[in-house]
């Protein structure tokens, strides 16, 4: 008898237990909710710096923020404080692939003339959104090439790398980078290039720069360049003398790449 009391009480405990916990799960998601939404009002505030900060809030949400996209968007394409617009686009890449109707406007932000610094909230938000490459990859990579801003260029750069194989098309551009950029930009395009596998056509570009200085650009031209498979085997011999590299990691990359040549 005592048993099935202890059993029952137990049983109930955890009932009462459970509810509580379900309890305080829906009480935090409609307060997270209700953040959200007045965020969202807040985006349309004539205060230039409470705009800024609604989208700053907002970005700390992440993909919770979702109902906020086409407010976070109108910032983009009407508010004239970049402070503003530079929050906007952090929010947007912290909701991630959900934030995929913003890319038209996250493009034209990156590629305004008066965003300045602000613009590399741009350039990571379409790598934290990865979607729609045919509209980021080519916008990317003309901001590699072409930003007056060198922390845009770099920015721009890590993001190529979110794109996958999607983004073969930045190799040339992420390799060139890497041979005549300032450390900083060459670590950048190191970065992305290691994430995107190379086409046949990059084979010998990658293979010349498997002896570079910078560890993290032998690094990235042993992966990227496996990606090409069969047809790297050509840069063999070259990731041959890589098995004896003082890095451990371009040592392991090397070996991964040579494995994949030769399958």
């Amino acid at each position: 008898m005592n048993y099935k009391l202890g059993a029952q009480f137990a049983l109930s405990l955890s009932l009462l237990i459970a509810s509580v916990y379900c309890c305080q799960n829906a009480q935090a998601e409609q307060y997270r909710q209700a953040d959200v939404q007045a965020a969202i009002k807040e985006l349309s505030s004539e205060d230039q710096w409470a705009r800024k900060s609604a989208g700053f809030h907002l970005s700390e949400m992440g993909p919770t923020a979702k109902d906020a996209v086409p407010a976070l968007t109108q910032v983009l394409l009407s508010d004239n404080f970049a402070g503003a617009k530079g929050e906007a686009s952090n929010a947007l890449g912290h909701i991630g692939p959900d934030a995929a109707p913003a890319i038209p406007a996250l493009i034209a932000f990156l590629r305004s003339a008066d965003g300045g610094y602000e613009r590399t909230y741009a350039a990571s938000a379409l790598g934290s959104i990865a979607r729609k490459p045919e509209l980021c990859v080519p916008a990317l990579i003309e901001t590699v090439q072409n930003d007056s801003e060198p922390v845009v260029r770099q920015l721009a750069a890590r993001a190529l790398g979110d794109f996958g194989a999607e983004a073969k098309a930045a190799v040339p551009v992420l390799i060139e980078s890497i041979k005549n950029g300032d450390r900083d930009m060459r670590e950048a395009a190191a970065n992305g290039l290691e994430r995107i596998p190379c086409a046949a056509k990059d084979v010998p570009a990658l293979t010349a720069l498997l002896g570079d200085e910078i560890d993290s650009a032998r690094l990235a031209a042993a992966k990227s360049i496996a990606g090409a498979a069969s047809e790297a085997v050509a840069a063999v011999p070259k990731l041959n003398e890589l098995l004896a590299d003082s890095n451990p990691s371009v040592r392991a990359a090397a070996a991964a790449a040579i494995a994949k040549i030769k399958q």
